[in-house]
Order: C-alpha cells, then structure tokens, then sequence
C-alpha cells in the first residue's frame, strides 16, 4: 500500500518517543488538511483526494473529508491536524513530483505528507498517476490508529472466547458487548439504535480461498445464525455489490471482500466488510457489518475493518 516515491523522515525524536510527549491532534478519523503557500496547487490536491469514493457503501461518501487553507508555512492552527498534506512548487530546485511522510511530528495520531513539484501541471499530472495510492496511505494512517487504538481499548472477555473456540486473537471494540453463539459462529454487536456495529466469526470446511465458495458460505452461515423479525426474513448478500481483493501475509493469503447485505423480507440493509484466510483445513472468516440507515456509514464500517486487520492465528 506504500505509495510510489514516498519515503519515510525521521522524527525528532522518533514515533514511540513522540507519541509519549506529543499533544493529541486535532480532527477526526478520515479528515484531511491540505495547505500550502500555492492556493492553485492546493486546491488542485484537494480536488484530486476528494474524488477518491470508498466503495462497498449504499451510497456514494467520500473516502475522506477534505479541507483546504493556504498559508505560507506550518503554524499554530496546521502543524496539529491528525491527517496533513503539505504541497509546494518551485521550478528553480525541482525538476519532477516528491513525496515524503512523517509520523507524529508535532502531534499523535499524525501523519504529514509533503508533496514538492516544480509546476502546478507537473503536479496536476502527478495526482492523476498517484492520488489513489496517496489515499492508501492515509487510510494505512488510519487502519493502523485503529488498530492502537483497539490494543489498549478492546472487549477481553470476546478475546477470550474467541481464542477458546477458534484459537486465534482478534481484538473486538469495547463496546461490542452483546454476544451470540452458533455452530462454530460467534456474533458480537453493540446492539446501537444508532449505528448498530457487528463483527462476527465463523470457520468452513475447505482446502483453498475462493471467492464463490466464500459468498456461499456466508449466505448459508448468516441464514442459519441472524435472523430477521419473522421467520421468513435472513441476511443475504447483495452480489453485484461485491468486490473481492486478494493479499499475501508470511506463509498465508487473505481473500478479502466489501460489499451490500439486506435482509430479505425486509428494508434493513447496509455494508459489509470481511477477511478469509485459510487455517489448516478449513477457512477462517472475520466479517464486520453496519446497519445505520440514519447517518453516514464510512467511519463505522473503518473502525470495524481495522478489527479484522488484528487477527492472529496461534500456533
């Protein structure tokens, strides 16, 4: 997910210093701030993250949210933005587009990408090339706050029982404290009336990832274990939703798909997200879906991804 071209610089004091001293940023998840001296360019970048959709959602929200302030340099109301993009043009030193990032550098969580190039067309080119792996490395910012975040915030009785029936760990949100259990199925949920959070686990026979066999499984698994207000109503996946994506770790795949469920019989519907990875015989599935037809379902279906980046398979 590295962008091309984009290389670390070392923080003055280094991230695990920093994060002890530093102030908390400012702004929310998936927030971003583009500043720069150059008002045209600036606002060229923007435009460019902006037009970046996250998909699998019911309907069109932008991957981020996107704001803008033209300042000659870094001061007091820039350098603590949680997600910042520093853009600058100079013909005289440069003669193509750079890109480098810091972490928590004046705050934490931070990250600041700084994108130098010697002409406004040289960079309008650039983010053409480049604006979506400039968006994977700020949702990577962002998977990985999460993921801290669940390190020190995370429901210990789920990871308990997880490990005990499917002898792995996986760090589920605090508040995600209603449980139920299935044949070889767990399902926890914060129950919300207002954005209802859900992240369930369940295993399947089967020698190799596939992603047929995985919508499959899931609508027979969700049948047998969620059910609606009547007996006719079941979750069921929406397929022409569905996007799948294919990842390697050490010595193992992760076949990972987004995309709609509703429950047929009925008007409720939202996202999903889910993760398989094959575990000896069988594959191992860690799903996390909304239901929040009152509001916007981006930061809630996120903060339920980055739980299923926390898997790790016991040996």
């Amino acid at each position: 997910m590295m962008l091309a071209g984009l290389s670390a610089c070392t923080t003055k004091n280094g991230r695990h210093m920093s994060m002890l001293v530093q102030p908390t940023s400012g702004g929310r998840s998936y927030e971003v701030l583009v500043t720069g001296p150059n008002h045209v360019a600036v606002e060229a970048t923007a435009k460019a993250l902006e037009s970046i959709m996250l998909e699998g959602l019911p309907r069109e929200e932008n991957a981020f949210d996107v704001s803008t302030i033209v300042a000659p340099e870094l001061n007091q109301g820039t350098r603590y933005a949680r997600n910042l993009i520093v853009v600058s043009t100079d013909s005289t030193h440069l003669q193509q587009v750079s890109a480098t990032y810091e972490i928590d550098t004046y705050a934490h969580p931070q990250i600041i990408i700084h994108i130098d190039a010697p002409s406004t067309a040289h960079l309008r080119q650039w983010l053409a090339e480049s604006k979506q792996a400039l968006a994977d490395e700020l949702t990577r910012a962002e998977m990985n706050n999460g993921i801290s975040n669940l390190r020190e915030h995370h429901n210990t009785h789920a990871e308990e029982l997880i490990g005990q029936m499917f002898n792995c760990r996986l760090w589920i949100p605090e508040d995600l404290n209603k449980v139920k259990r299935g044949q070889q199925f767990l399902w926890f949920s914060n129950d919300g009336a207002s954005g209802m959070q859900n992240i369930c686990i369940y295993s399947y026979q089967a020698d190799s990832l596939n992603p047929k066999m995985m919508l499959q499984k899931r609508d027979s698994v969700m049948r047998s274990n969620i059910e609606g207000e009547q007996p006719t109503m079941h979750m069921a996946t929406t397929l022409r939703s569905v996007t799948f994506h294919m990842r390697s770790e050490v010595e193992t795949e992760i076949l990972g798909a987004r995309g709609l469920w509703e429950m047929e019989g009925d008007d409720m519907g939202g996202p999903f997200v889910s993760m398989a990875r094959q575990s000896g015989d069988s594959v191992l599935c860690i799903e996390g879906f909304v239901y929040a037809p009152e509001m916007n379902k981006r930061n809630l279906i996120r903060r339920l991804e980055a739980t299923l980046y926390t898997l790790k398979i016991k040996k």
